[in-house]
């Protein structure tokens, strides 16, 4: 009967870990570091960062890994789409607006980059006064 159970457990533990691992396998696949992540295909990087980019709730950790990767294939597409959300997440972020700025104008959208470099000294402005 112990042995049954013990086996029973077992099936479910490695049944849950499966599932687990197929429904968050984009959520583990960014938990990686940025450079190991572009040392591999870029296409299996995008897939990735398609499907967290989709999820309503994704950590810091993961928007900022895909930023970087997505800088370093030149895919800045992706990386605008993390940056925003970042942004969304912590709109006084200085740093953050500044990462964005700089990725949409490497993504050739000029007058937005503008837009939000003119926005984060409008605040250095205001914060000195």
């Amino acid at each position: 009967m112990r042995q049954r159970f013990l086996i029973g457990l077992t099936v479910a533990l490695l049944l849950q870990g499966s599932v687990f691992a197929v429904y968050y396998g984009d959520l583990l696949f960014l938990r990686q570091p940025a450079a190991v992540i572009t040392a591999g295909p870029a296409a299996t990087f995008r897939r990735h960062a398609d499907r967290a980019l989709e999820r309503q709730r994704v950590t810091v950790h993961h928007l900022d890994t895909i930023a970087e990767a997505a800088s370093g294939y030149g895919m800045h597409d992706l990386e605008i789409r993390a940056l925003q959300r970042r942004v969304a997440m912590a709109p006084d972020a200085r740093q953050v607006r500044l990462r964005l700025a700089d990725a949409l104008r490497r993504g050739g959208q000029f007058s937005d980059a503008e837009a939000l470099y003119l926005s984060v000294l409008d605040s250095i402005g205001q914060d000195k006064r």
